[in-house]
């Protein structure tokens, strides 16, 4: 005889089987993980894929990230042509291997009226000049920076344009934003515990896509760039 089963009684539930095997992931979603992780992969310097392709932007594109003006000092046969002054060279650093052709003179002196010591600007109006006599063939690949961009680098680049220059590149930033990723000795800085390494990784996700990798420095150790920021001039 059929037993009837009540409405809204719940059906007892069948046991199911167990798996025998593991499901095959189909091979378009490894493939879309791959292109995952390269999209994701920082490109940067000494990455060799990264520095074709800045040095093939470069000069037309003009403006240069810390990393592309990296590829372009160093692989690319751009001369870094510091615009700062002198005095704020001397005290605060420079790019090892760049030119000091100030666009601005600054000295400090007494003020009498407010009985403090001051910082005097006065243009240089033989900047052009002076850039002429170190650089005297007007295709020479020249990377402009000052403090942090916005000083005097939008000024010289204009002059140097006028004056006939043909490969012009601005680095974003100057040469504080350049501090804060290398040293004076062109090396890439660390900070914290970590590093990091783009020599390491690739665009497979072999390693960890960033290139971040454990230094072992310690906090005691951060890196002096992490502690202060530059004077302002």
């Amino acid at each position: 005889m059929q037993t009837l089963r009540a409405p809204g009684a719940i059906r007892a539930a069948r046991p199911r089987p167990a798996f025998t095997s593991v499901r095959p992931v189909p091979v378009r979603a490894v493939v879309s993980s791959q292109r995952s992780v390269a999209a994701f992969a920082i490109k940067q310097w000494p990455d060799p894929d990264f520095i074709k392709e800045t040095l093939a932007e470069f000069p037309d594109k003009g403006i240069a990230t810390v990393e592309e003006a990296r590829c372009l000092f160093s692989n690319g046969g751009y001369t870094w042509l510091d615009v700062r002054s002198t005095l704020e060279v001397d005290e605060v650093g420079k790019v090892k291997g760049s030119v000091n052709v100030p666009w601005v003179t600054l000295k400090r002196q007494y003020d009498p009226e407010t009985q403090e010591r001051v910082m005097k600007k006065t243009p240089n109006p033989d900047f052009v000049k002076q850039v002429e006599k170190r650089f005297p063939k007007k295709d020479v690949k020249l990377m402009v920076g000052c403090s942090n961009g916005k000083a005097y680098s939008i000024d010289a680049l204009e002059a140097l344009e006028d004056a006939g220059y043909e490969n012009l590149c601005f680095v974003r930033g100057g040469y504080n934003a350049w501090f804060r990723i290398f040293d004076n000795k062109l090396v890439r800085r660390n900070y914290g515990e970590y590093a990091e390494r783009y020599d390491s990784h690739d665009q497979l996700g072999q390693g960890d896509s960033c290139g971040i990798h454990a230094s072992g420095a310690g906090f005691d150790k951060v890196d002096k760039a992490d502690r202060w920021s530059l004077p302002v001039y």
